[in-house]
Order: structure tokens, then C-alpha cells, then sequence
């Protein structure tokens, strides 16, 4: 997907429409610490390329922002979410 950064069009988003691993735990925790976080350290860590994983838990999606810093710990969202209840 397509967005602005500092006032430019850039390619910079992948957007999944459904994550099997949110989709099959149903665990915002799993996400978070599975997936979310190790993720954006690997990135960071082996390429140097900041992204921002922002999963949405209502439709089981999840976005990755190529070039976005992360928000710190106590901002994201994404750790802010509680345990999804029995379904």
C-alpha cells in the first residue's frame, strides 16, 4: 500500500488480510510477543530498516509499516490490548 511520508508517495506498507497465527491463537499476546515484537527487532537488528507492525484485532489483519519507528512500549497500542475471552 501506498502512503505519505514527509510530504512524499511511498510504497511502503504491506497489509495482511488475515493473519493465520492471530487468527488460529486468538491471543493479542501471542501476537505481540511472538510475532510483533521479534519481528521489528530483526528487522531493525539485520537490516537496519525501522517497521511498525500494527495488527488489528478485530478483523484478524495486521499492517507493516516499512520506515516507521515503533511507538515505545508504553504507547503501542498493540501492547495496551487485552487477552481476547473465550470464543
Amino acid at each position: 500500500m501506498e502512503t505519505e511520508v514527509e510530504g512524499r508517495k511511498e510504497k511502503n506498507v504491506v497489509h495482511i488480510k488475515k493473519c493465520r497465527f492471530l487468527e488460529t491463537t486468538h491471543c493479542a499476546g501471542m501476537c505481540v510477543n511472538m510475532c510483533k515484537l521479534p519481528s521489528q527487532k530483526f528487522l531493525k537488528d539485520s537490516f537496519g530498516i525501522p517497521v511498525n507492525m500494527v495488527p488489528n484485532f478485530e478483523d484478524m489483519s495486521c499492517e507493516m509499516i516499512f520506515g516507521q519507528q515503533p511507538p515505545a512500549a508504553m504507547d503501542d497500542p498493540a501492547l495496551k490490548q487485552p487477552c481476547y475471552k473465550s470464543l
